[in-house]
């Protein structure tokens, strides 16, 4: 496929001024109070009652729902609807659908978040004062450079397509929704990457390129713009970001599709962040 005006070259302080703003929002985002800075604990919900590391209350899932026991005592609250702030006395249960997520009971400032991944029913802790959260100074990025916004030609496929992909953990797949390919040319060769479907009609594109483990987090994913009339779309890899679980060990997210590779050092975007706790302490990779 033959793309026409391959590479775009913005003025560099108007996309400069445009970067700014834009990564100053991407940093509050991450700040916020229960936000991915904040997840403390990951637990796959069992079958039957049973309690939980650092949790108060008994936890399992059954029938497609999770539940969780809890008395006074336990000082557990719910955290949504019409009873949130109200203590948690009996049983009480909760559900969400596949990828889905619920901020379902409060233990003082701690938020259990009620996931469904891959089939299971799982909490996550979110704790304000989480490590992470108050050891944030914000994420490293490379220079911003012009030459890294690229054009490219977007081809629907005929019916998206679901693809089951690994996760950023070892025990987990998912299914991601493919819905065409993005060819963009950098420097003289032309690369195919599957996009994804994105909030708001936009589009994802996750990918792994040499940086990773060095410079960058396992993989990275850049959003675009919904492709223009004639299939256009232009793809900024000035903002590049790191998914949730480069930020903590805690994260469900699905890797790229296996050929979204860049053979070429994508030196643009987010790089990895430095981390206190965990697995990849300091070095995020």
């Amino acid at each position: 496929m033959t793309i026409t005006d391959p590479s775009i070259t913005p003025d560099q302080d108007e996309l400069t001024a445009g970067w700014t703003r834009w990564h100053a929002a991407r940093e509050a985002d991450l700040r916020v109070e229960h936000g991915w800075l904040s997840i403390t604990a990951f637990h796959w919900l069992p079958d039957v009652p049973t309690v939980l590391s650092g949790l108060p209350g008994r936890w399992h899932s059954s029938g497609g729902w999770a539940h969780v026991t809890a008395t006074r005592a336990d000082r557990l609250t719910h955290a949504n609807g019409p009873a949130a702030g109200t203590p948690v006395e009996g049983s009480i249960a909760g559900r969400v659908d596949e990828g889905g997520s619920l901020h379902w009971v409060r233990d003082g400032e701690r938020i259990v978040e009620l996931v469904r991944r891959g089939g299971r029913d799982a909490v996550r802790v979110r704790d304000p004062k989480g490590p992470e959260r108050l050891a944030f100074r914000g994420v490293p990025t490379f220079p911003v450079d012009p030459t890294w916004v690229h054009s490219g030609t977007f081809t629907p496929l005929a019916a998206a397509t679901a693809i089951r992909v690994e996760t950023a953990r070892p025990d987990l797949r998912q299914q991601v929704t493919a819905v065409g390919t993005v060819d963009l040319r950098i420097g003289d060769t032309t690369y195919r990457l599957t996009a994804t479907a994105g909030p708001q009609g936009r589009l994802n594109l996750a990918f792994t390129d040499p940086t990773n483990g060095r410079l960058t987090a396992g993989w990275r994913v850049v959003s675009i713009d919904a492709p223009d009339e004639n299939g256009t779309v232009v793809v900024d890899f000035n903002r590049t970001v790191n998914l949730p679980f480069a930020f903590t060990e805690f994260g469900t997210c699905p890797a790229p599709v296996p050929d979204n590779h860049l053979p070429v050092p994508v030196n643009a975007g987010e790089r990895a962040p430095n981390r206190v706790t965990g697995r990849h302490a300091t070095l995020a990779w």
